[in-house]
């Protein structure tokens, strides 16, 4: 049995989130933490991906073009 099931049901639970209330940006975290888990016990995500996840988001962080598109919105 393939892993075809994963994306919509990470996108089902999105959408089940969102629809009973929960803001956007912990609706869409959670399910991404909870998917990554999912991945991670069932051995086709890669946990190195995990603890490179704060080093990458502190670089986008520092740099200043995306800072500056908010301000654009």
């Amino acid at each position: 049995m393939g892993y075809d099931w994963l994306g919509p049901a990470m996108f089902g639970g999105a959408l089940v989130l969102l629809s009973i209330g929960y803001p956007v940006a912990f609706s869409l975290g959670g399910v991404a933490i909870l998917f990554a888990i999912v991945g991670v016990s069932l051995g086709i995500f890669d946990p190195i991906f995990l603890t490179a996840m704060p080093q990458r988001i502190f670089g986008i962080m520092g740099n200043y073009t995306l800072l500056a598109v908010p301000y654009f919105i």
